[in-house]
């Protein structure tokens, strides 16, 4: 079955397809989700060879899968990246993230901290940068988001693309529920934010089945940046009609209630 996943998701992408709708359905426990999902990357992203190319991302896979993306990164020796420490997270998990024979370079930053501290020209920008915030933007006040948003935006480069995603949960069993959810579209959201050249560019945003996870989504362009604080969501049609170059209103969006 892997062998079959792996050969038609090469096929579709060198065929010019747009996005990867790479979801594992594994029935294994969590801990063996990670394994096989590096498995698929591993396999996968070589033989695309230039297709595929790190680009500049803000990501934030939640407070479980944040902290796996960072791995499966270290893991690919894909280049620097900051991992935006989430207050409810023991800091000494983080000092797992860098395997000892990965090139990949992982700086870990509290998410309260200001952006002038990142040191971002040290570790990368443009599109040698990935931003992991592992935690969720639900976690954050309205004014830490701001301040992460502002952060974000010195460091992305002009035509460079910013997806937020916002864990509205803060309560632990229904944020084990919604990793249970989200963890098995890892590979799916981790090559959308990487491909970015050839007609990959990531202009959609699957949204991961969850209840639980609302997004607000802007682009960058020409070194401005917009932010609409607002839980929203709308279909992969909709959002490549609005295009990378247009900026995202309130008004522009279907709010949905679930």
């Amino acid at each position: 079955m892997l062998e079959d996943f792996v050969r038609q998701h090469q096929q579709d992408l060198l065929a010019g397809a747009r996005t990867l709708n790479i979801a594992l359905g594994l029935d294994s426990p969590a801990a063996h989700v990670e394994r096989s999902e590096r498995e698929v990357l591993d396999r996968i992203l070589p033989q695309l060879g230039e297709l595929i190319g790190p680009a500049a991302r803000l990501i934030d896979c939640g407070p479980f899968t944040g902290l796996r993306t960072a791995q499966i990164l270290a893991a690919l020796e894909r280049p620097k990246a900051i991992v935006l420490m989430n207050r409810e997270i023991d800091p000494r998990i983080f000092d797992t993230l860098t395997a000892k024979d990965s090139t990949a370079e992982i700086t870990v930053a509290p998410v309260s901290a200001s952006p002038s501290s990142w040191d971002l020209p040290a570790i990368g920008s443009g599109t040698s940068l990935a931003l992991i915030a592992s935690g969720g933007f639900g976690f954050l006040s309205k004014g830490e988001r701001r301040d992460l948003i502002t952060g974000a935006a010195q460091t992305l480069k002009s035509n460079d693309f910013l997806l937020l995603t916002i864990e509205l949960a803060q309560d632990a069993a229904v944020l084990e529920a919604a990793y249970q959810e989200f963890g098995l579209h890892l590979v799916r959201t981790c090559l959308t934010r990487l491909g970015k050249s050839h007609g990959l560019e990531p202009r959609i945003f699957h949204e991961a089945g969850s209840q639980h996870v609302q997004f607000g989504a802007l682009a960058q362009k020409d070194a401005t940046l917009q932010w609409q604080d607002v839980g929203c969501s709308f279909s992969p049609g909709e959002w490549l009609a609005l295009g990378v170059a247009q900026t995202i209103h309130c008004r522009d969006l279907k709010l949905r209630t679930r």
